[in-house]
């Protein structure tokens, strides 16, 4: 590693370091700032109500910017822990990761509720009737075969709630195997649900990259690739990781319909495609969807990418 960058890495950790601390104390303001508004509305002993009142609204208002500058705070630390730029200074994005986090972990609990109820309850119901079928006489072939289109279903209901548990927790999959393993794992599971076939293609050898950022590249694979199977009437879709000028591209290319250049700015307005803005803003990157009548549809996702020496 030059001399520069180890430079800038203690920078970096001295910078977070100074952060986080302000983070807590930018909290411990706000919290007594809330507190003496509180104590400030509920205190009538000296017949000023009004100079209270006014009083009150002035420190919950600066308790509020303390709570806006401890968020920013925060999501410095956190870009710059995650090696990326920083976020540019208007106020709507500084929140943005804060949000997008706050969704991955909501997520996170539903399914880790649905395994351990809906997925728990399958299993068990799988498992429990191939175990009755084994006691059963094999001479009624009308019970027989009621069971086992039975137990079908149950298999098949029991593959659709893990698939959607996949699909609202990645960071497991992530976490085990890697951006690539991880996308890997999850077009088969794709190919099997939808019979569309995908290819992948790695052109590039990234290594691991922080948590927030895999996933953050997964869900706009997601997204896309959701986007193909409800709309594209496509039979191939190709993902691919390239590397190029200091920048990382991902993107996933089907052989659909298309669209016209109006569908294209339509498309862009609905809610899966202003999931996928969000989170391509967070990395500082830029989302762009190619697409022409009966020549299907290019979603590219480039970020800047600046890889340690």
């Amino acid at each position: 590693m030059s001399d520069e960058n180890a430079a800038l890495n203690d920078f970096v950790a001295n910078a977070a370091a100074v952060l986080r601390e302000t983070e807590d104390n930018l909290q411990k303001l706000a919290q007594m700032a809330r507190l003496r508004s509180e104590q400030l509305r509920s205190d009538k002993e000296n017949g000023h109500e009004a100079e209270e009142n006014v009083a009150a609204l002035r420190v919950r208002q600066i308790g509020q910017q303390l709570s806006k500058l401890s968020q920013r705070s925060n999501t410095l630390q956190t870009y710059l822990q995650n090696g990326l730029d920083a976020p540019p200074t208007d106020d709507d994005h500084w929140p943005r990761i804060r949000v997008l986090q706050s969704h991955e972990e909501e997520r996170s609990q539903l399914a880790r509720e649905l395994e351990e109820t809906v997925g728990q309850l399958l299993a068990n119901a799988v498992f429990e009737l191939a175990s009755c079928r084994h006691l059963l006489s094999n001479d009624d072939e009308a019970v027989s075969d009621g069971l086992d289109s039975l137990q079908m279903e149950l298999e098949q209901g029991l593959a659709n709630i893990r698939h959607f548990i996949t699909d609202l927790e990645p960071a497991t999959v992530l976490g085990n195997f890697g951006l690539g393993g991880g996308v890997r794992r999850y077009l088969e599971q794709y190919e099997t649900r939808t019979k569309i076939k995908t290819q992948l293609r790695i052109k590039t050898n990234i290594g691991r990259l922080p948590s927030i950022i895999e996933i953050s590249i997964f869900r706009i694979i997601q997204e896309a690739l959701r986007n193909v199977q409800q709309h594209a009437n496509a039979t191939q879709v190709d993902i691919v990781f390239e590397e190029n000028n200091s920048t990382l591209e991902f993107s996933v290319t089907d052989d659909g319909e298309g669209l016209t250049p109006n569908r294209v700015d339509v498309s862009k307005k609905n809610l899966g495609m202003a999931r996928m803005v969000d989170y391509a803003e967070l990395l500082n990157g830029k989302l762009r969807v190619l697409s022409e009548p009966k020549r299907g549809t290019k979603v590219i996702l480039s970020i800047p990418y600046h890889p340690a020496l």
